[in-house]
C-alpha cells in the first residue's frame, strides 16, 4: 500500500531526537511522519535531566520538564556524589551549578509525553518499522513492517532522517558505516527502593572492574547500573545475585540491595561510544544516537538528543527551501556534531585518566587506549580538525546528568 502524497520528512525513530526533529519540523510547516515501535510503558535508562535542558526545550516550544510530566513522574537532583580517583566519596552541591541540578524522571513518560507533544502538533505517527529503503528520483521510498498490517507499506519523502538510536537502522541501510571507539556494556536494573531511602542525588563510583552508578526515581524505584568489559557483564546477566553482590560490596548504597528487590530482569546494553561516518547526506541526516552515541559517564545523551534533533531539523528545512545550498546546511550540521564529539572526547580523557588507583586492570586500560583513537575519531565525520565546542562539560564525573 502506498501513500498518494510524498512526505516531506519522515524521522525514523520516536525517542527524544526523534520527536525533537519531528516538532521542529511541524513548527515549519511540513508535513512529517513518525515512524517507531516504541513500547511506551517499558522502562528506559536515561532517567536524568540536567538543568540545562530547559533552554533544549524552549526551542520546541517547552517551557520545562514540568510541562511535559506530571509532578509525581519528576524529582529535583540535588547533587552528583562521585567517589573517583579515591575511595572518599565528593559531593557537587546542585547550588554549585547556575542551571540547577536537574531533575531524575520515568524516562519512558517523558519520551512519551515528548511524543504527544509532537503529536498535537500534527505529526503523523505510524507504529511500525523500516524493513527497506529506495532513493529514486529525489525521493526516498521507505518500505515499512507492521505486525498490525498483513502487507508492508511503502511511504516516499523528500527527505529522511534517521533517529532510531545505536542501531542506526536507516544509515546503515544506506551504507553508512559506524566506528565504535571504546569498549563497555552496562548491566541495569531498576530496584524497589525501601522506605527510608530519601537519598536525591546521582551516585558513582569507580571500582577495579568498572564503575557504578545509582539514581533514585519517581514511583518508588532506583536504577541501578554497572559499567564494565563484555566479560565482567555477562556473568551478572548469568547469574543475576553476582549483580546485587558485587554492587553490596562498593558500599555504593547505605543498605544492602537484595536480588529479590528487582523489578525487572536484568538488561544488558552497549555502552560503548559509536559514531557514524557520516551524519547527512543528500536527502538523508543522523540524530542523537544514530550519528554519535556517548559513554554514559559523559552524562550527555539526552542533551544531545534534543540538540541534534534541532538542529538536525533545521539544516533540512533549510536544504528544503534552498536546495542549491544543501550541501552547506548539511555540513554545517555534521560541523556540530563533529564539534560536540572532540568535547565528549576531552571531557572523558580527563576522566578516565583521573583515576590511577586501577591503571593496570583491563577495562581501565581498555579505556585509556580507546581515547588514543580521539583525533581520528573527529576525522570520520568530514576530515577536519577538531574545534572547540560549545558544549560544556563538567569538571568530575556526572557532573552533568546521565544520558
Amino acid at each position: 500500500m502506498k501513500d498518494y502524497l510524498p512526505y516531506d520528512v519522515v524521522v525514523a525513530g520516536a525517542g527524544p531526537a526523534g520527536a525533537a526533529a519531528a516538532i521542529v519540523a511541524r513548527q515549519a510547516g511540513l508535513r512529517v511522519g513518525l515512524i517507531d515501535d516504541t513500547d511506551d510503558q517499558a522502562l528506559k535508562v536515561g532517567e536524568s535531566l540536567p538543568g540545562g535542558i530547559v533552554r533544549t526545550l524552549r526551542r520546541l516550544g517547552i517551557n520545562g520538564p514540568a510541562d511535559l510530566l506530571t509532578p509525581d513522574e519528576l524529582m529535583p537532583c540535588v547533587a552528583n556524589v562521585s567517589a573517583w580517583g579515591s575511595d572518599a566519596w565528593s559531593f557537587t552541591d546542585a547550588l554549585a551549578n547556575p542551571e540547577g541540578g536537574g531533575w531524575h524522571v520515568l524516562r519512558h513518560r517523558f519520551d512519551a509525553a515528548l511524543r504527544h507533544r509532537a503529536a498535537s502538533l500534527g505529526v503523523e505517527r505510524m507504529r511500525a518499522r523500516v524493513r527497506d529503503v529506495e532513493q529514486a528520483d529525489g525521493l526516498h521510498r521507505i518500505v515499512l513492517t507492521a505486525n498490525a498490517e498483513p502487507h508492508p507499506r511503502v511511504l516516499e519523502a523528500r527527505f529522511l532522517v534517521d533517529a532510531t538510536g545505536r542501531r542506526a537502522a536507516i544509515t546503515r541501510k544506506l551504507g553508512v558505516q559506524r566506528r565504535r571507539l571504546s569498549e563497555q556494556c552496562a548491566a541495569v536494573a531498576w530496584l524497589r527502593h525501601p522506605e527510608h531511602d530519601l537519598d536525591n542525588t546521582t551516585r558513582v563510583k569507580a571500582v577495579r572492574n568498572g564503575w557504578w552508578y545509582t539514581a533514585r526515581l519517581p514511583h518508588g524505584l532506583r536504577v541501578l547500573a554497572f559499567h564494565g568489559l563484555p566479560s565482567d557483564v555477562a556473568p551478572m546477566m548469568r547469574w543475576p545475585e553476582r549483580f546485587a553482590e558485587q554492587c553490596n560490596a562498593t558500599d555504593l548504597l547505605p543498605y544492602r540491595i537484595q536480588p529479590g528487590c528487582v523489578v525487572r530482569p536484568l538488561i544488558a546494553m552497549d555502552a560503548s561510544v559509536q559514531v557514524s561516518e557520516g551524519a547527512a547526506g543528500p536527502g538523508w541526516l543522523a540524530v542523537g544516537d544514530a550519528a554519535l552515541s556517548f559513554d554514559p559517564l559523559s552524562s550527555q545523551g539526552v542533551l544531545f538528543a534534543l540538540y541534534s534533533g534541532i538542529r538536525g531539523m533545521e539544516a533540512v528545512v533549510h536544504c528544503l527551501e534552498r536546495p542549491e545550498l544543501a550541501g552547506r546546511f548539511l555540513d554545517e550540521y555534521q560541523h556540530k556534531a563533529r564539534s560536540v564529539l572532540a568535547a565528549n572526547q576531552r571531557a572523558r580523557q580527563g576522566f578516565y585518566w583521573s583515576e590511577r588507583r586501577y591503571s593496570e586492570s583491563p577495562y581501565w586500560r581498555a579505556q585509556r587506549q580507546g581515547l588514543e583513537t580521539r583525533r581520528m575519531a573527529v576525522q570520520i565525520l568530514d576530515g577536519s580538525s577538531p574545534v572547540t565546542a560549545r558544549t560544556r562539560m563538567g569538571s568530575s564525573p556526572r557532573s552533568g546528568q546521565r544520558a
